[in-house]
Formats: C-alpha cells, structure tokens, sequence
C-alpha cells in the first residue's frame, strides 16, 4: 500500500511528467542542449488540444490540451489532460495477478486506471520515450470490480523534455534529452477487458 501511494503521489507531481531529482533533475550532460529561455518561443509555437477522444469502453472521452506544441530541445513541457467520465461506465473488473501488481489501486476515481508516455521517433529515426512504465515491482494485484465515479478528472504532466522509462527498484535517473523530432503525448485509460481510451496530441522538438 505504501508503494502504491508512493508511485500515485509521484504521477501526481508529474503528471510524469515530473520534476525533483527523477524527473527534473535528469542525468546531467547534454551540454549542447538549451532550456531555449534566452532564445524565445520557436516558430510555430502555438495553443494545441485534442479534445474528447473516445475509444472502446463506453462513457469515457479524453481531451489533453497544452499552450503549445513546439519546444526548443531541453526545453520543459507541460499538457494538461482531462478524463471525462458518464453512468455509462461500466464495472471494471480487475484480474488477479500472480507476479508483480500495477504499483497502482484502483479506486472510483478515473486518473487511477490513467497511463501516459510520451514517445516517437527522432528525424533521424531514433526511438525517444518518456513515461511511468517501470515503477518496480510491487505486490500483485488482488482481483476486485470497480465502478468509476461520473466526473471530470483533470491532472497535469510536467515533462523535462528527457527520456525516463520510470524509477524502477533502482532509483533510475532520467536520460539524455528527447533529440529534435516529431513526437506524440499518449494518454490511454485502461479498462481492462471492458475496453480502453488512448488520446494523442502531436508535439516537436526542434533545435
């Protein structure tokens, strides 16, 4: 439980994208890149959103809004996302696992059945991915149904633009830099076997 509430409080402050010795801090290096603040905004940089994306799970939409799109490379970012949820929901049922639990319990409120990345390819094809993906391995999961309240859930995810897979049991820190490239922020509520939600707002990277 402890675990559980670690790695919620730790979305929280993130969302992964995050800021403190994970998430902001980084691995140091990457002396060429620049927070882009004596440079202004880079051209194109603009409001973006998509809004209300639904999926396969009824009674769900997400909408994931930012002031803008286009960073400078090592520039920090932030996206605002916002889960929609109606009576239509159906029970979710969760599944009993025999190895390692989500590090997450789900509850009535919807952000706890909410992952995101943000991930693509670099202009010269590399793979860049930022998300929450390994927290460790914590307790399994126990099987339980759960109903989702009717509400608007809204959470932030503050990114520093570099690559992190998650803390894992190590404390692993944050990588280099995304390197300039096209790249979309995910934000994907798991329903289970009841169906899924996966919401995409493009951004750049530009040097």
């Amino acid at each position: 439980m402890l675990r559980a509430l670690a790695i919620a409080l730790l979305s929280a402050a993130c969302v992964a994208g995050c800021g403190g010795n994970k998430e902001g801090s980084g691995s140091g290096g990457d002396g060429d890149a620049s927070s882009g603040g004596d440079r202004g905004l880079p051209p194109g940089a603009e409001p973006c959103a998509v809004r209300d994306v639904q999926g396969t799970i009824p009674g769900v939409a997400i909408s994931i809004e930012s002031s803008r799109c286009v960073y400078w490379r090592g520039e920090p970012a932030e996206f605002v996302y916002t889960v929609t949820t109606d009576a239509s929901v159906p029970p979710i049922e969760i599944a009993a696992s025999d190895g390692c639990g989500r590090c997450v319990e789900p509850s009535a409120d919807p952000r706890s059945f909410v992952t995101y990345q943000i991930t693509g390819l670099s202009t010269a094809g590399d793979p860049q991915q930022y998300c929450l993906c390994d927290t460790g391995c914590c307790a399994p999961d126990d099987a339980a149904k759960v109903q989702v309240d009717a509400t608007m859930a809204t959470q932030t995810i503050r990114w520093s633009g570099r690559q992190w897979t998650g803390p894992s049991d190590t404390d692993n820190p944050e990588d280099e830099f995304f390197a300039p490239g096209t790249y979309d922020v995910e934000v994907t509520f798991d329903g289970q076997e009841q169906g899924s939600v996966t919401a995409k707002l493009g951004i750049e990277i530009v040097r």
